[in-house]
């Protein structure tokens, strides 16, 4: 079984460094470029699923890389980014000026504290795990996935799925705007 997972190509929020959660961004005009050169590294890649965010930038990355494919893109919430909450499309400047005691309290445990209105990092974990573990085992050995997601869900399935912990999370590499990787389960782990 193989998954290649795949970040959403850039936005103009992501260009401007902002916090994009749930905030529902289209791509930006490089974004489509990039994902088009993505689209063409992986064009001999034998991809039997595909399953997005159903956030727009996903949803249109998820396009452009099944476009010359018989596959067609499943809109999978569970895979959607950290929600944000009020954060949502500020900067990190914006947020410590506005609410500096909950953003230091978020950097230094995201894992139980939220942002206002938004989601701690245990919450997108579950919903993410809950999600990987029906497509594990629902998926055969011969297949393989593309997930085209978000960097907090990447960064959580390297941590939480190929560490087997969660704490490495803000120490993962993640990918790139377009960027992906691909991983194979052993029938023990997985690994690139």
């Amino acid at each position: 079984m193989k998954w290649i997972w795949m970040r959403h190509g850039e936005t103009k929020e992501n260009r401007e460094r902002r916090y994009l959660g749930h905030y529902d961004a289209p791509l930006s005009a490089s974004g489509r470029q990039q994902v088009e050169e993505a689209a063409a590294l992986l064009g001999s890649e034998q991809i039997t699923r595909v399953y997005t965010s159903d956030l727009l930038r996903c949803v249109e990355t998820a396009a452009i890389m099944t476009a010359a494919r018989q596959v067609v893109p499943v809109k999978i919430r569970e895979l959607r980014e950290l929600d944000f909450g009020h954060w949502d499309c500020n900067t990190y400047e914006e947020i410590m000026n506005d609410d500096p005691e909950r953003a230091k309290s978020w950097y230094n445990n995201p894992y139980t504290t939220a942002p206002p209105g938004g989601e701690t990092l245990s919450m997108l974990g579950d919903r993410v795990d809950r999600f990987l573990r029906t497509l594990s085992l629902d998926m055969q050995t011969d297949e393989t996935a593309l997930l085209v997601s978000h960097g907090g869900p990447i960064r959580w399935f390297q941590a939480a799925w190929m560490t087997d912990k969660i704490e490495p999370f803000w120490q993962m590499l993640g990918v790139a705007p377009a960027g992906f990787f691909a991983v194979r389960y052993n029938g023990d782990r997985w690994s690139r």
